[in-house]
């Protein structure tokens, strides 16, 4: 779907429900309905709708290229259109995606020249707002000067008044805490205009012709992300002597769906092509873990990833998708899976594998044999597919 020729300001329009794609497993009963785009001079307005009220959400900011801001919605499901092309300068595109492997649904908004100003939870689901770009990553407004984004830390100071000098952080929805005037929309500002309207606050009911100074002491560029299967997934101050396993310690470490891969998207010096490297977590966690927990840097991504999962259908207890534990075999999913239904041809059960030119493979497998101790159990691989056949009397 391509969505054309929105310039007017305040101008609102909606993308629904459209053709049905894969079912969730499981079937939860929230469902992402649609998406409401709503926009005006000062920026993009994004709301989900959903068909019950939105649990405990994650929303990570990715600042490496490709600038993304990605949310998940646990307990969810979507019918929805899985690409959506807006042709915007602030969202170039959406995209909405099953979380592979749990029950959830994934959205994915591909940035343009905009950055996230805040996020709000509604009865009808959630609003997620966008502003024009941080200019930690370079983009400074017409004049020249830099616009302050989310996690900028600013130091603020009015000559004559010790009490109202101040070092505040750009919170995450776009605002910051200040003493007499308290909170104050910045994301988007230059500095110039954060000064000026604090100025104008406390000349008018507090101070007579203050004189403020607004600086920004600290970046986005001192941050690094983390998202994927980690129980607190988002930005972090980079702080001295950063590594991978000091990060995921610091966002609550893995959740029970991790998987055992853990990536990160490196860059070696400012301003040169990122590079991913992809590292056992088990081996993070080891005590010679030096070669792996590596050093961060200003802007790196550490994704944790999923567990890997089989899908087994046909002629069992409760076909599905299930993890891949480590060992599994064909013999062992069907027992994951309930065991065989009293139709099911043991002899015959399909294995089909995706190569890695994404060719299939497939395999007969005797389940009979197996189970009887006369064949050897097959060991499975990630997006393995078994088919448990119907007997044909």
């Amino acid at each position: 779907m391509r969505v054309r020729g929105v310039v007017l300001s305040g101008l609102c329009f909606a993308i629904g429900t459209c053709a049905p794609w894969g079912a969730e497993p499981q079937g939860p009963s929230r469902e992402v309905q649609g998406l409401q785009f709503a926009l005006s001079s000062g920026g993009l307005a994004v709301q989900i709708r959903t068909s019950l009220p939105v649990p405990p959400f994650r929303c990570v900011v990715a600042d490496a290229s490709p600038r993304e801001v990605i949310l998940e919605i646990p307990e969810a499901a979507s019918r929805m259109e899985s690409r959506y092309d807006l042709d915007g300068h602030l969202v170039q595109e959406a995209r909405v995606e099953a979380r592979v492997g749990a029950s959830g649904v994934r959205i994915r908004f591909l940035l343009g020249e905009g950055t996230l100003s805040g996020v709000e939870q509604t009865p009808q689901g959630l609003v997620i707002h966008f502003a024009r770009l941080d200019p930690a990553d370079g983009p400074t407004s017409g004049s020249g000067e830099y616009r302050i984004g989310i996690g900028a830390k600013l130091e603020i100071s009015v000559f004559g008044h010790d009490d109202l000098s101040k070092t505040v952080d750009v919170r995450a929805d776009g605002s910051i805490s200040y003493p007499l005037i308290g909170d104050l929309k910045v994301v988007g500002l230059a500095p110039s205009e954060v000064d000026a309207g604090i100025t104008r606050a406390l000349g008018k009911d507090y101070l007579v012709d203050p004189d403020v100074n607004v600086e920004v002491k600290e970046s986005q560029s001192r941050w690094v992300s983390i998202l994927g299967e980690i129980r607190n997934p988002g930005r972090y101050l980079l702080k001295r002597n950063m590594h991978v396993i000091d990060l995921i310690g610091e966002a609550g470490g893995p959740t029970k769906d991790a998987g055992p891969g853990v990536t990160i998207t490196h860059r070696d010096q400012p301003g040169a092509d990122s590079r991913q490297i992809v590292v056992e977590r088990e081996r993070l966690f080891a005590s010679d873990n030096q070669d792996v927990n590596l050093a961060l840097a200003p802007g790196d991504i550490v994704t944790v990833g999923e567990k890997d999962v089989f899908y087994i259908r046909g002629e069992v207890a409760k076909p599905g998708p299930y993890f891949l534990e480590k060992d599994m075999t064909i013999l062992k999913a069907v027992t994951f899976a309930g065991g065989f239904s009293q139709f099911a041809n043991r002899k015959d059960v399909v294995l089909l594998r995706t190569e890695g030119n994404r060719a299939q493979k497939k395999v007969t497998v005797n389940l009979k044999a197996i189970e009887d101790g006369k064949a050897p159990d097959v060991s499975l691989k990630s997006n393995d597919l078994i088919i448990v056949p119907r007997r044909v009397f």
